[in-house]
């Protein structure tokens, strides 16, 4: 892809230089041949001398061959011409009439086809009007070769102007003919490397019968000799410059594509590339355009889950599937909810409420998200988050879960002190946090299901949670993840024995940590 795009009159212009180039120096061809080669020497000079009347009769052939493809370029390019305006001035490339589509596509090949379609009007003409095949073959070879050069050379600057009319770049979408690339190189051999070996072997037995019957053989064979080297150096020349450009043709969408995909190895997934060719070329990178706008359909899908799971859950499901079931781990659950949640929604309007509330959710979360956290409910105003599942395997998951409660009630004081400058009532919450085996996995029906965690440790930091406002503590947490802090005498925390826990028959032990 080039880094800044070509205008339309850049294009225009390069094309007839191309053009004209092409037509000057396949006349030079041909006026080698006749100059050099024919006719076969009658005397004792190998090639006949130059003539002012060759020169000119030569020159103003070519002039009005070029002239009168630069006219029938010019003629039938209307329709592009017309709508490159219309495009440019603002209206819609799709609406771009099919008939104009598909000469868009095929402008390359037209412009060489009235290239071969002169050369061979000129070769035909001359040949019956001297009576002289030789002169079909002089003509035919210079045509073939500015063919050659002006197809492939117009199909790499047009290229730069395609994106113009089709800038989706569905080029296959067109109902065109196509060159494809096997045919592409083909013709390049037949028109080049099989035209020159077929030359040589035609012009080689004319002056070898020659030879047998001329009273002058040495004139023939050095004309022979000028034959050969001719029909070399035509050959080199114009294969060099057929496999320039081939190879640009062919190398360069390669290389544009081979970078589009470095970019997107690097999740720059807005990577396109530019269809410019409806061959094989064209197509591969119509699919690689299809495969990144599928890339970032599937990126959008997964942040969108993301926000209604974890990205943990999110990515779990992506690269494992949905699958029903769960496992028996060691975990520890944290359980927060706001207090008095109902009488502050009667105070509010809703729509304040949800903002309100949705601001206090996201300073909660980033908090348990710091601390390696899943958060695997929202119950309106309460938030669940576990530690140490196989979603987020750790450890010191109990360490983890107390720190992320003592940060969370840091940043609900940062939050009410930002209520309070707009005048609206602080938030109040508890934290109940448990450490225990639960089952943690998958849970529900074919319809829906949910990440989720079931066990004792689940329902008892919920039971804690509402004990802290009877315990005058914002954070209560079970005997057991007291026991697993690594350094739990430096959190001051105060012993309560004998709590009573809606669900247990027994009285358990908990721990309360003071505000922050």
């Amino acid at each position: 892809m080039s880094n800044s795009p070509t205008s339309s009159g850049q294009v225009s212009r390069r094309v007839a230089t191309l053009i004209s180039a092409a037509t000057v120096f396949g006349a030079l061809i041909v006026f080698a041949y006749f100059a050099l080669i024919d006719p076969i020497p009658v005397d004792d000079a190998a090639v006949a001398p130059l003539e002012t009347e060759g020169i000119v009769v030569f020159a103003a052939a070519g002039v009005a061959i070029l002239a009168g493809a630069i006219a029938m370029v010019i003629w039938l390019g209307r329709p592009i011409r017309k709508w490159l305006r219309l495009i440019e001035a603002g209206t819609p490339a799709s609406e771009l009439p099919p008939n104009v589509a598909r000469l868009v596509l095929i402008w390359p090949l037209v412009g060489a086809s009235l290239v071969a379609a002169g050369s061979l009007v000129v070769a035909v003409f001359h040949s019956i009007l001297y009576d002289d095949p030789g002169n079909f073959v002089g003509i035919a070879i210079g045509g073939a070769v500015g063919t050659t050069i002006v197809y492939f050379g117009t199909d790499l600057i047009w290229r730069e102007q395609v994106p113009t009319f089709f800038p989706d770049g569905n080029l296959s979408s067109v109902h065109a003919f196509r060159l494809s690339v096997r045919r592409r190189l083909l013709l390049a051999f037949a028109l080049i490397g099989g035209l020159t070996p077929t030359l040589l072997v035609v012009l080689t037995q004319a002056r070898t019968r020659a030879m047998l019957d001329a009273e002058n053989p040495q004139a023939i064979l050095d004309n022979l000799v000028v034959v050969q080297l001719y029909i070399l150096g035509v050959g080199l020349l114009a294969g060099v410059i057929t496999a320039i450009l081939v190879a640009r043709a062919i190398v360069g969408p390669l290389e544009d594509l081979q970078a589009a995909m470095g970019r997107v190895e690097d999740d720059e997934l807005d990577t396109r590339v530019a269809v410019t060719t409806n061959d094989e070329l064209g197509y591969l990178g119509e699919r690689f355009n299809v495969m990144t706008d599928g890339l970032r359909q599937g990126e959008r899908l997964r942040e969108l889950f993301g926000l209604y799971v974890s990205s943990e859950v999110a990515q779990a499901a992506v690269e494992s599937g949905a699958g029903l079931g769960g496992t028996l781990v060691d975990c520890t659950v944290v359980f927060s909810d706001i207090r008095d949640f109902t009488t502050l929604s009667e105070q509010m309007p809703p729509a304040r409420l949800v903002e309100v509330i949705n601001r206090y959710m996201t300073a909660m979360v980033s908090v348990v998200v710091d601390h390696g956290g899943v958060v695997t409910r929202f119950g309106g105003d309460s938030i669940m988050a576990v530690f140490g599942t196989p979603l987020n395997p750790m450890t010191d998951h109990a360490d983890r879960a107390v720190r992320t409660a003592i940060g969370m009630r840091r940043a609900l004081a940062a939050f009410n002190d930002e209520e309070t400058l707009d005048r609206l009532p602080n938030l109040r919450s508890g934290i109940g946090i448990a450490t225990g085996p639960v089952i943690a996995g998958n849970i529900g029906g074919r319809e829906r299901i949910e990440y989720t965690v079931m066990g004792d440790a689940v329902n008892l930091a919920a039971r804690l949670e509402e004990k802290t406002k009877d315990a005058g503590a914002p954070i209560l947490m079970s005997a057991e993840t007291y026991q697993a802090l690594d350094g739990a005498d430096a959190l001051n925390a105060r012993t309560l024995t004998d709590v009573e826990i809606k669900g247990k028959r027994d009285p358990v032990t908990a721990y309360a940590l003071p505000e922050p």
